[in-house]
């Protein structure tokens, strides 16, 4: 791999809380955690909602739909634009670009996906740069005015700032376009569990724990030993990175009971998925929050949901999810598409 290109790659994405340390993964983190709180997140909801039945008021009559690039992707592509204040004209042209961006997170990244990654990045940055720019002049009530508005000890430098709004925008959608698109395969190839689910949504929270532990949207995590260390029988020295992998562990039989089994009802320990520690995923409320929503209401307005064709898997270790998946909805149930709030209810 040319160390020019690898210099260039990700360059200003590692300037970024994802690789940093305390005292700067702090500062970077900061700044926007307040954002994804609990209770904020709560107040995203309606807004969720709205926009999962719009996306499933055009299910409707079609004979087929791929659940990808109908609902997956759409869905949380949409909300983190909201949130962050991306113009909904914008997102078209500019999420695709993600996808390049993370393929050298990869362990088998080859020299072409590091080139690319590098030319997404580059344009990512032009688009977000000229956005944040924008934000300074007119703020607004979103994340990136947010970012672009900051001063004294919040206010972060421009390739932080820039590289902040990229990872935002990436991490809002790519992991939860998998969550959705992984879960609904799990659920069709266990039709007692979907069935399950459907009759008593009241189980949607520990659905969701669940979908995300059997295959999770992220399979492998990376970190670097700043001391040496050892745990079991293994030494690990000072700076030696250490791949971990985060969906062998959701799948291990000493913590969970028949691993291998969906069952949307487990109550053990709660998956890996989202990472832990310092570095435990900034958005996991909201992807649980656009799941919790997504996945009853589905069920509900389309109780006959079957496959139209096999799905198509992306080659990819880390990002585990799908390119497509063609399904039939069926006949709609009118009478079960105001469904109440369950993830709601569940909360309350």
């Amino acid at each position: 791999m040319p160390e020019q290109l690898q210099r260039r790659a990700l360059r200003r994405f590692r300037r970024t809380m994802l690789f940093r340390n305390p005292p700067d993964h702090g500062r970077l983190r900061r700044l926007v955690a307040q954002v994804f709180t609990p209770r904020h997140v709560e107040e995203l909801r309606p807004s969720v909602v709205a926009r999962i039945d719009e996306l499933l008021d055009g299910w409707a009559g079609r004979d087929e739909v791929d659940a990808v690039a109908d609902l997956a992707l759409p869905l949380p592509v949409g909300v983190i634009g909201d949130l962050l204040g991306v113009p909904g004209s914008d997102l078209v042209a500019t999420a695709p670009r993600v996808r390049a961006l993370v393929a050298p997170l990869e362990p088998s990244a080859d020299v072409d996906a590091v080139r690319e990654a590098a030319e997404a990045e580059d344009e990512l940055a032009a688009y977000f740069a000229d956005l944040l720019e924008v934000k300074r002049r007119r703020p607004d009530d979103d994340l990136l005015s947010r970012l672009a508005t900051a001063h004294g000890d919040d206010r972060l430098d421009d390739d932080e700032m820039v590289g902040t709004a990229i990872l935002l925008f990436a991490a809002g959608f790519e992991t939860t376009t998998n969550l959705v698109g992984n879960g609904l395969a799990a659920l069709l190839a266990a039709p007692e569990q979907r069935h399950r689910l459907a009759g008593d949504p009241g189980l949607v929270a520990t659905a969701v724990d669940e979908l995300l532990r059997f295959d999770a949207p992220v399979q492998t995590d990376g970190r670097t030993a700043l001391a040496d260390t050892r745990i079991g029988d293994l030494d690990i020295p000072a700076g030696q990175v250490v791949l971990l992998l985060l969906g062998a562990a959701n799948h291990d039989p000493a913590v969970f009971t028949r691993p291998s089994e969906l069952d949307v009802g487990r109550r053990e320990a709660p998956p890996l998925s989202f990472g832990g520690g310092l570095h435990f995923c900034l958005g996991a409320s909201l992807a649980r929050l656009e799941a919790a929503e997504l996945f009853p209401r589905l069920l509900s307005r389309f109780p006959h949901l079957t496959p139209a064709g096999p799905p198509r898997w992306r080659r990819a270790l880390s990002f585990r999810g799908l390119d497509q998946l063609p399904l039939r909805p069926g006949r709609e149930d009118p009478g079960r598409g105001s469904l109440d709030s369950p993830a709601a209810a569940v909360a309350r």
